[in-house]
């Protein structure tokens, strides 16, 4: 015996089939929302990971050219008719008790004071923001340190140096250090003249 499907059953038919496919689009979505939300958590692992790594590859780099830099930096500024008596690392300087800039290596005697920043790889990014820690460095002291009427000088050294940034620092009156087979050495000829940051606190 046949069963004829009237208008309103067929319209409930559509419904529960409208109301089904859009139970199983819910489900999907929130399955393709889980599988985004684990996806996005693997690639924050992973990548804080990577910049831990990172991080501690770029610090090994830079104690490692400290390392080779510090020992024969008093004698090559005094070659350049730079007299200095104290080298100190990692000296800071503070503003409203946060930090306002970091000197990887600063060199002083009673009236000259010369800034080192060491990297690995020197860019000219990393010379421009040099550049603008010396004009920190004129307006505020640093943490325990007096140089008080001293003349400043800057410098930057890297074992490689990306798209002419020797060139670029020598421009704006940086001395230059780089490495020379087991050796580091400043690269500046004879007619460069380094420019003068005038400290007044």
């Amino acid at each position: 015996m046949k069963t004829e499907l009237t208008k309103q059953d067929i319209l409930e038919l559509l419904d529960r089939q409208a109301k089904e496919f859009h139970q199983r689009l819910l489900e999907s979505d929130k399955s393709i929302e889980k599988s985004r939300k684990e996806l996005d958590e693997s690639f924050k692992k992973s990548r804080a990971e990577f910049d831990k790594r990172l991080g501690e590859l770029a610090g090994t780099w830079g104690k490692f050219v400290a390392e080779m830099v510090k020992p024969k930096i008093i004698e090559l500024f005094k070659d350049k008719g730079i007299q200095i008596r104290t080298t100190l690392q990692n000296v800071e300087g503070f503003v409203d008790n946060e930090r306002y800039y970091e000197i990887d290596l600063l060199l002083i005697n009673s009236e000259t004071a010369v800034a080192v920043e060491i990297k690995s790889s020197l860019s000219v990014a990393d010379v421009k923001e040099h550049l603008e820690r010396l004009n920190k460095i004129q307006k505020v002291q640093p943490e325990r340190i007096n140089l008080k009427g001293v003349t400043l000088y800057g410098a930057v050294a890297g074992m490689i140096v990306e798209n002419d940034a020797d060139r670029y620092a020598y421009k704006h009156g940086l001395f230059v250090l780089r490495q020379k087979g087991n050796l580091v050495e400043i690269m500046n000829d004879e007619k460069f003249i380094p420019k003068e940051w005038k400290v007044d606190y």
